[in-house]
């Protein structure tokens, strides 16, 4: 809001280091290079090459025409544009949008006076909304620099918002009455507003309002987009303060520290442990702390919560429990929700997609922590409470759904799954074999069933992303 009431830029680059253009780095033969606040490329032999922008999210290049370009050469060359709106959309290109020199450092490339092609000649229309790609192909002689230092879109009109806007006004209320994933605006609508104040409908479900804000930034990306009912606040956050968010931390570290030292070996108070293990994780994220800027207390109170736990295990040796699985069956019967993952990736998802090596690495470490702090700390001390055991396994799988809070279908299906390993574990309690099913059946969704039945497997404020 501030933005569009000052007639800032709503997407702007800066280009200080390589891991600021796309991929980080440049397609072609070029060498690039890295000072204090600008990126420096050198044509090898005089061949095109290209930049990519990051795109976020969806860019409104139909109402923000107006690329400037921060950019310098020591030699005449020519910046080409290229832009595809959607992985499946054929790309577009504008040849000799603009030309750089030593005596020029910014460019105004107006997007609507430019000649599209696409890459069999075809004319294509001037460029809307993009959320795919969007490059410069730069032509320099060999050996010649190239400077760049920033980027941005503007418009050439100014946006007229109201002063307040209350619970009430909106320039377009949504009924809900169509499905979320197939709203389209009215075509009189579309050609009328460039950041419509839009109500999402009444008692919409979280899933079923985030998927109808994604699909309104497919038409308006600025789009000012309100739950039903709610004013905008003028307020920057909704956090509680720094000061009480460390307070409280400090308080909570505090009381771990004690009970830490008021441990004594064969001495147990579950209750008490399962709290104090239990809140950091909670607080981090059914609190919302995790997200974009997350809260430094919350993340100190969660490992906190982690470290308090594996020092009350270490000095309780031996443990019940154990890492590794001794027999086939501890390696299969953790494997029963992987064809239930299949199943459903086949019923309702889609081809799957290629995921990272890393990211895959670090989910499987990620789900070790998940299952030893839930089974061998939590469900460890449910046991010792007197509670029958199916009492234990549904409240071990409660605590577990609620830790992938406000996800509400990853939530179910976690509690689900959660209810075989805890039984699993409770029958044999080794932990790698449960953990490594884990992150088997949750990879599996994730290349192939997010989407759709399942937004992301993101939780806390990530979700809201």
């Amino acid at each position: 809001m501030s933005l569009l009431r000052s007639g800032a830029p709503l997407w702007q680059w800066t280009l200080h280091q390589p891991s600021d253009l796309v991929a980080g780095r440049v397609f072609g033969s070029a060498d690039l290079t890295a000072t204090t606040d600008e990126l420096t490329i050198v044509s090898r032999d005089g061949t095109p090459f290209e930049m990519g922008l990051p795109l976020a999210g969806p860019v409104d290049l139909a109402h923000w025409p107006l690329l400037r370009l921060a950019m310098q050469s020591d030699h005449g060359g020519v910046v080409d544009l290229i832009y595809q709106p959607l992985e499946s959309a054929e790309p577009c290109s504008a040849h000799h949008a603009a030309t750089v020199s030593r005596d020029k450092t910014q460019l105004a490339i107006d997007l609507r006076d430019l000649a599209w092609r696409s890459t069999d000649g075809r004319t294509c229309r001037p460029p809307g909304v993009v959320a795919y790609m969007l490059r410069l192909r730069v032509t320099l002689p060999a050996g010649a620099m190239l400077t760049v230092h920033s980027a941005a879109l503007a418009s050439t009109e100014s946006t007229s918002l109201p002063a307040v806007i209350d619970r009430q006004i909106a320039d377009i209320h949504l009924s809900g009455a169509e499905a979320a994933d197939a709203w389209m605006p009215q075509p009189d609508a579309l050609a009328r507003y460039r950041t419509p104040i839009v109500r999402l409908p009444e008692n919409a479900s979280a899933e079923a309002m985030l998927l109808l804000r994604d699909r309104i930034r497919q038409y308006w990306p600025a789009a000012i987009i309100l739950p039903f009912g709610q004013p905008l606040s003028a307020e920057a956050s909704s956090h509680m303060p720094t000061w009480l968010d460390a307070g409280v931390c400090c308080l909570y570290l505090g009381w771990l520290i004690w009970l830490a030292m008021r441990q004594r070996p064969g001495v147990i108070r579950p209750w008490t442990e399962i709290a104090a293990i239990a809140t950091g994780p909670f607080w981090l994220i059914a609190g919302l702390h995790w997200g974009p800027e997350p809260s430094l207390p919350s993340i100190a109170a969660f490992l906190g919560a982690l470290i308090y736990g594996g020092q009350s295990e270490w000095r309780r040796r031996p443990v019940e429990w154990s890492w590794w699985g001794r027999r086939w069956s501890d390696w299969l019967y953790p494997l029963v929700p992987l064809p239930v993952a299949a199943a459903l990736t086949w019923a309702d998802g889609h081809h799957l997609i290629h995921l990272d090596g890393r990211h895959i690495l670090a989910y499987i470490g990620w789900a070790l922590v998940q299952q030893w702090a839930v089974l061998a700390l939590v469900m460890g001390r449910l046991e010792r409470t007197g509670l029958p055991r199916t009492t234990v396994i549904l409240v071990t799988a409660s605590l577990f759904g609620l830790l992938h809070t406000p996800n509400g279908s990853l939530m179910q299906l976690c509690a689900l799954a959660e209810l075989w390993w805890a039984w699993s574990f409770m029958r044999s309690p080794r932990l790698i074999p449960i953990a490594l099913a884990h992150a088997a059946s949750a990879l599996l969704v994730e290349s192939g069933l997010t989407g759709h039945l399942l937004r992301s497997l993101e939780v806390s404020a990530r979700f809201f992303l």
